[in-house]
């Protein structure tokens, strides 16, 4: 009686260690915070350095692979929506043209002087809206076929806008001085810059 408890005991033994051997860790070395960064191909999740490469797709609440990769013309984006945000006070700025991916909407952001003076594409967007605030912040603008809003709050801040074909083209001149060389759509002027509220100037 006691040998038969004694080899239970030991089975059981034996399952607890190999079942303690199945169990996944997380290794200390993959914990990240402000003063611990992630590898180049990791990406830091609720404290833990995940890997970004591999499949695409979501698991287990977790992005990887293609699924976590914006645009390289983005600094941020939501994927779901392709909606891409081009930054040009960030990453040391916009130093080449910015051109929005195909298909995806853009807001670019040209908040510092001559931040985006290689130009601006928007021709292969969903939508664009722009933001040149400072002096000659934005030079040559091109639209692409849908919604385009350009807002130009400095001095010569927008240099060289064409509508093109976009169906709605908005060019905002807050300044005397902001625009100059706008392209419009037909028909589609107002004061100082463009408007999508005139007859036949706004998308259907």
């Amino acid at each position: 009686m006691k040998l038969a408890v004694l080899c239970l005991v030991a089975v059981g033994l034996a399952i607890v260690a190999a079942g303690s051997c199945s169990v996944n860790h997380v290794s200390e070395d993959f914990v990240c915070d402000a003063e611990h960064r992630c590898a180049s191909d990791r990406t830091c999740v609720d404290g833990f350095c995940v890997l970004i490469a591999g499949d695409a797709g979501v698991h287990d609440g977790l992005v990887f692979g293609d699924a976590a990769v914006c645009p390289s013309q983005c600094t941020s984006c939501v994927i779901g929506q392709k909606s891409c945000t081009i930054d040009c006070s960030l990453n040391g700025g916009c130093k080449q043209q910015v051109t929005c991916p195909v298909g995806w909407s853009c807001n670019v952001l040209c908040n510092a002087a001559a931040s985006c003076e290689r130009g601006i594409s928007c021709v292969g967007s969903t939508s664009c809206t722009i933001s040149c605030t400072s002096a000659q912040s934005c030079q040559n603008v091109s639209c692409g076929a849908g919604p385009c809003k350009v807002d130009c709050g400095g001095t010569g801040s927008c240099q060289g806008v064409s509508c093109g074909l976009s169906c709605a083209c908005d060019v905002i001149c807050h300044i005397n001085s902001a625009c100059d060389n706008l392209t419009c759509k037909k028909g589609c002027t107002s004061g100082l810059g463009c408007t999508s509220l005139g007859q036949d100037c706004g998308c259907q």
